[in-house]
């Protein structure tokens, strides 16, 4: 497997107080490590995050216990918490799971619901796009909008929950030129099932984009 970058201490711009302060810290520290900012294996600490996001210790310690409900951190005992190693029976697992709950967004929309020119627009940036980072967050973009279509907001939580956890498989997996191309092509064959109004065929392709960026994901944890 190739080796991971270690943890950027990098300097986070302050969270303006305007934002509901819980909720943007949770998502300043999963973008941290959807990013790769925080490698998989690195230690995260309330002290340094504080320090960082210029915010007390409880938001951020609430932040990291719901991190590490959703699977994405662990921790270690006086130690504080580390960023979950990747490891192929996880990836197997959550993969799945995920493929299952975007079809059954999909399913259940209104075919006037999804917003077919955005979701366009992102599949043709998609495809301009060499950048792993950039890839990662119009793919994750294109994949919001397919799920908020189905008005369903507990369904989008868990599918927004999975995918921070699953982040840091599909960065590292962004970086395999044979998977961008596949990726591209089931972004183009999703948006002409969604163009011909064939959800249950909009739905399929879902699952099987998963189950390839997994068999992807596999490939290069071997």
């Amino acid at each position: 497997m190739p080796a991971m970058a270690d943890a950027v201490d990098t300097v986070e711009a302050p969270i303006p107080r305007s934002e509901p302060l819980r909720e943007a810290v949770y998502a300043r520290i999963a973008g941290m490590v959807a990013r790769g900012e925080l490698a998989p294996g690195s230690p995260v600490t309330e002290a340094t995050l504080t320090r960082q996001l210029g915010v007390s210790r409880t938001p951020v310690r609430e932040a990291l216990l719901r991190l590490e409900a959703e699977g994405v951190l662990q921790s270690a005992l006086a130690r504080g918490f580390a960023v979950r190693p990747l490891d192929g029976r996880e990836a197997a697992n959550l993969y799945p799971i995920l493929g299952t709950l975007e079809a059954l967004a999909v399913r259940g929309a209104n075919p006037a619901g999804f917003d077919v020119p955005a979701l366009t627009n992102l599949a043709q940036d998609l495809a301009r796009s060499g950048d792993p980072l950039g890839r990662w967050r119009l793919d994750t973009t294109f994949h919001d909008l397919l799920v908020d279509a189905a008005a369903n907001p507990p369904l989008s939580t868990m599918t927004r929950a999975l995918r921070t956890n699953l982040s840091r498989y599909e960065l590292a997996s962004a970086r395999e030129a044979d998977h961008q191309k596949h990726s591209d092509q089931w972004h183009r064959d999703i948006l002409a099932a969604l163009r011909g109004g064939d959800l249950e065929r909009a739905a399929q392709l879902v699952t099987e984009k998963w189950a390839d960026s997994l068999r992807t994901v596999l490939s290069w944890l071997q």
